[in-house]
This record gives structure tokens, sequence and C-alpha cells, in this order.
């Protein structure tokens, strides 16, 4: 086996064993299945947009639309407090949504709901473009102490920290996982 160069993921290599596992593949993928119930229920007869948020969304998105069995219409926008940082810092739009929304019911498709900002700010967004409708899925919702943001659909909750894997990410790498992990407190 070919070792890695030396780069920007020293120090990672090996966090998933140093870190806690919250949800395992298996737990993730029947949280996927109970959402993709819930939503074909609410949204099968509503021609919807799934409107994926880059980068963290996409796992998420690609693995609940397999198990969506009603015509829909995809789509992405790209917006980040994060960057490769472990804090939220300033909203940046990166991509405007990639769709006509105007009239539609949309479904925003994200990883993790957090402090709820940038949730806030896709939602407004959505309506500001002449979406009829405006719902959001996030594959887990972490209880933020005071948030009063809530997702329409939720698959996971957990506590207030620090996650990666299944899209989300530390500092850049380990969107990869299928399993979900929170930095460790040790």
């Amino acid at each position: 086996m070919q070792q890695r160069k030396a780069g920007p993921a020293d120090g990672i290599d090996g966090l998933p064993e140093r870190a806690d596992l919250l949800f395992d593949a298996h737990a993730v993928a029947g949280a996927i299945d109970r959402l993709a119930v819930q939503i074909s229920v609410s949204l099968a007869e509503r021609n919807p947009i799934l409107m994926c948020v880059l980068h963290g969304g996409l796992p998420f998105t690609g693995e609940l639309m397999k198990r969506l069995h009603f015509p829909l219409e995809l789509g992405f926008l790209q917006v980040s407090r994060y960057a490769d940082a472990t804090v939220g810092g300033q909203l940046h739009w990166l991509a405007e949504p990639s769709v006509n929304v105007a009239g539609r019911t949309v479904l925003i498709v994200d990883d993790v709901l957090d402090e709820g900002k940038t949730l806030n700010a896709i939602h407004q967004r959505l309506l500001d473009l002449g979406a009829e409708d405006v719902l959001s899925a996030v594959l887990v919702d972490k209880k933020v102490p005071g948030r009063d943001t809530v997702a329409d659909f939720t698959g996971l909750n957990c506590p207030d920290r620090y996650l990666f894997g299944c899209g989300m990410d530390y500092q850049g790498y380990w969107r990869n996982l299928p399993s979900i992990y929170a930095m460790s407190d040790r």
C-alpha cells in the first residue's frame, strides 16, 4: 500500500478511533428509511424539489432520494458558515439555488441542524425566490440550547457536540464515513 503524502490531513488520520461513535451505519440507514416514509406521506403528491445543501447534505440527499418512490426534481445550493473551521462564522452564499423554485414546494435537505442560522437563511432565500412552501429535512438535529429553529423532518437527535461523518466534516475531511462520530470529550 502506498503511503499518503504529507498534507493538510496530517494529524487527523485515525480520528474516528479517537472519537465517540454516536450512530453506526445501521442506525443512520434506519433513520433515513424512517424519514423517507414520513417525507413520502407528506410530499408525494406535491411535485417537490429536493434542494441539497452542499457539501454536507450531499451524502444524505443521495441516500434519501433513492428511498423516495415518487417523481421529484433535484436542485442544489451552497452556503457556508464553517468552511473548514470547527466553529460557525459569517454566512457565505457560494451557489444560489440551481433550479427555479417559484410556485413550488421545496424540501431543503442538509446534514445537520446546529444553531439554525444557515437553515433560516436558506428558508428565507427560497421564499424570496417565490417558493410556495419550504420545508426542511436534516439527518441530525443537535440539541443546541436556546435555539428556536426546528426542522420539519429529523432523522437523529444528539447533544450539542462537534460531529463528523455522513456529510459532516472535520477540517474538510471524513465526510465519507458511513457512521456519525463526535469529537471526544476525553
